[in-house]
This record gives C-alpha cells, structure tokens and sequence, in this order.
C-alpha cells in the first residue's frame, strides 16, 4: 500500500518476502507498515531531485498524489492531498540557514514526506459504541471503552460531545476504559480511536440532540429544525430559551430518554484480489512532511539535529494541543528510530537488554520540533479529522538521512544512522578506508 509513497508511480512492481528466523519475534510499531519505507522512497526522491537539478519542494510537487489516483495495490485516494503545501510550509519553516561553528562541521538541510493510513483495513468490519447521557442538571456523561494511553482521545470525545450539544467542556465527564462500565470501543491502535469512536461520540450526541430538540419543539410551537442547544439552553430564532435542567424535566415527564448509545461502523470492504483487480484496503491516509537541518561532525561521524519543522494535514484538529502533541511525540520518537535506537542481536540472542544499550532520544538529543497543523477538513473522522497519532514517526529519519548527504555527500542506508556508519562512509567516499558497505 505505501511502498512507493505519497507520490503517483503509474508503472510499479512490488515483491515481498517473509523469512522466518531464530531472532526474538517483532511486532507493531507507531506506524506499522508504512513508516519502514520512507528511508527507501524519500532517498530516491532526494536523488531524482539532486538528477534533475529541482529543489526538494518542486519535485515533491510535480509527482504528489492528486485526487483519483491509485496506490500500488489500486486503491484510488479519494480526498485531498495536500503534500504540494505541506513540503512547502515545512521547508520555509527552517528559516535561514545555520552558519558552521568549525571547519570540520558541516550544515545540511532535508525533507521528507509520507503517506499513513488510519483506521483498521476495510475488511475488518471495524466498529466503536459510545454512550452519551444528560444528567437532570444539564451536565453532560460519555462513557466509551476507549483507553487512552496519552494521546488527548478521552478530552477529544468530550469536546465533540460538548460542541455538537451545547455544553461547556467543564460540564463534561468521561468514563474510559473499563469495559464492565463503558460499551466497548476497541483498542487505541492503528490511530483509529479518533476516527472510530470520535465518530460514534458523534452519532451518539447528534441522535440525543433530536431526541431533547423534538421536546423543546413541542414547547415553544416552532420547528425543530429551527431550534438549537447552546450556553446549556435549547434556544429559538426569536430569542425563547429553555434552560437544560428544565427541558430535561419535561423530557423525564414524557418519557423521551436523556441518553443515546451510538455504534459507527466503518466503511466495509472485502480483500482485495490481486489476480482480478484493485480494491479499497484502508479508510483514508493522512499525509506529512518534515523538514531538517543538521550539523555533521566529519572527524567523528556525529549527528546533530538543529532543527525540526513537521507539517500534516489532519482534517480538523479537535484538540489542537494534542494535534501539536502528537506531531512532536513522534517526531522525536522518529528522530530517535533514525539516529540512536537499535537492537543487537548475536545468534539471536538479544544483547540489548536495558535502557542503558538501547538509547532513546532526551532533551538534550533533539530540538523543539515546530508542529505546523493544516486543516483540509477532508477526513472521515468526526467534523472532517483525520488521524495524527502514527503519522509523524514516518519522516524524521528520511529527512535527516537527505540531510546528511546534503552537508557530505554520504548516503547511510541503514537505520539507526549513527556516528559509526555515517564516520565509515566518509573514509569510504575519501577512499581511506573499506566503509561499511551500506552506502546507497
């Protein structure tokens, strides 16, 4: 599905192999699937770029996916992509080049972008429950099974509720998580909580709105339609109100419930037949790209990030601190898959057994990573979003990979770029040593 990127590819042959080993088993990672080949792509858009002498954000433009074309696989992108302005704002958003502290240090800049679907494939008959409820003075309950592990989702859901029926956020309560309280919702993982359970929070608050609405109708002698609920009141077009804890009365005496259960169902499919055509795999994919600069030690090999700028479009940012939450997390998380995180295995047995070996990035490892948030309003989440949670662990690496060969001519091309490998391709492109045959 993503192995040729963000970019149209109308002839495209893909052959995939699965080895079985004595190494310890793997399993998903932020972005499965999708973020193992940016390195590969992103590398080969910088060199077809270097080849024809356009710059990174005009080369990126003139091959982007457009509306109506199709993957690898076949399956069409049915919404906007907006890679064109994503590279562009990213690549402006580093400013002015940094000047080098020494001789020996050398400045590079680089970009990638990506491609990240959210939501469980089609095939899978995905679904989320959510429940909403009014309390009798016009607070407002969700309960949904949605475990939140850091992300915003419980905050986000409540804010959808709270929108669509006119409450303040602080008269809002959630409960998460336990599955002997709340309907269930599925697990926090293929970034399709947002999408799946902010859509059934959705379906939930809207149906409640109609239910409360209908009554307030029958009050005050207008329409329905005409009515909305706002500042905790349904209010009419002449200016009528009808306080919450009130209307909620009314409906308690006319047997017209307070809460409403909500189960979305994402758009289903079948699996696709590679013999007999193209089919839809995944709900929608959401597009990023990051822009670096970088300092190069040539004497050491060392690699230090300068700067970081990660531009996606996420449809409709619900919670815009946890958009710009989620964009920073993983990009330094994807800062740290690029540069420093690596698992040595000898005979499969597995030498990096602590924290102390397997390094992960700290303040002190990377800049503060400027999130720039676009908002296309084309997802098929909740009010237009899409999903940001795997998205930007895709680029950093490839960006800082393109970064590199910019500052000194090198190519690593295996991931984590350390110190060593970037040091051995420099003896090798200076002809004073074998390198480490990982040059591309």
């Amino acid at each position: 599905m993503t192995a040729a990127g963000p970019y149209r590819v109308p002839a495209v042959t893909i052959d995939a192999r699965v080895a079985y080993t004595n190494n310890p088993p793997t399993s998903a990672m932020r972005g499965f699937g999708a973020m193992q080949v940016v390195l590969g792509y992103e590398s080969e858009m910088d060199k077809i770029a270097r080849a024809v002498r356009l710059d990174p954000v005009e080369v990126r433009r003139l091959n982007a996916l457009q509306r109506g074309d199709r993957l690898p696989v076949g399956q069409e992108i049915e919404s906007h992509v907006a890679l064109p302005e994503l590279a562009a704002r990213a690549w402006d958003g580093l400013g002015e080049p940094s000047l080098p502290r020494a001789p020996h240090l050398k400045i590079g800049r680089g970009l990638a972008a990506n491609l990240q679907p959210y939501g469980r494939i089609v095939w899978l008959h995905d679904w989320s429950s959510a429940w909403v409820g009014f309390e009798m003075d016009g607070s407002l309950v969700v309960r949904t099974g949605v475990p939140d592990v850091g992300g915003g989702q419980a905050s986000s859901l409540c804010q959808i509720a709270a929108e669509v029926l006119g409450v303040d956020l602080e008269r809002v309560s959630i409960h998460i998580a336990d599955s002997a309280l709340t309907p269930l919702a599925g697990t926090t993982t293929a970034t399709r909580q947002l999408y799946m359970s902010g859509n059934a929070v959705l379906e939930a608050a809207t149906r409640l709105k109609g239910q409360i609405l209908g009554v307030a109708a029958g009050i005050l002698g207008v329409d329905a339609g005409a009515l909305e609920l706002a500042e905790g009141a349904a209010q009419a077009p002449d200016g009528r109100a009808i306080p919450l804890p009130e209307l909620l009365a009314q409906c308690a005496r006319q047997g017209v419930p307070r809460s409403y259960l909500g189960v979305y169902h994402a758009p289903a499919g079948e699996p696709v037949d590679l013999e007999r055509g193209p089919g839809k795999v995944f709900p929608d994919y959401t597009f990023g790209a990051h822009a670096v600069e970088v300092e190069v030690d040539t004497e050491t090999g060392a690699v230090r990030v300068l700067k970081h700028v990660a531009a996606h479009d996420v449809g409709r940012a619900i919670n815009p601190q946890s958009v710009e939450g989620q964009i920073q997390g993983g990009a330094v998380m994807g800062l740290g898959y690029g540069l420093m995180e690596e698992v040595i295995l000898e005979e499969g047995v597995n030498l990096t057994t602590s924290f102390a070996a397997y390094l992960i990035p700290s303040a002190l490892d990377v800049p503060d990573v400027e999130p720039l948030v676009m908002e296309s309003g084309e997802g098929l989440g909740p009010f237009g979003a899409r999903g940001i949670g795997e998205p930007p662990i895709g680029p950093p690496a490839a960006a800082v990979a393109n970064a590199i060969y910019d500052a000194v001519g090198v190519r690593v091309g295996r991931l984590p770029i350390t110190p060593e490998r970037v040091w051995q391709a420099l003896q090798a492109q200076t002809g004073r040593g074998e390198g480490s045959g990982e040059r591309s």
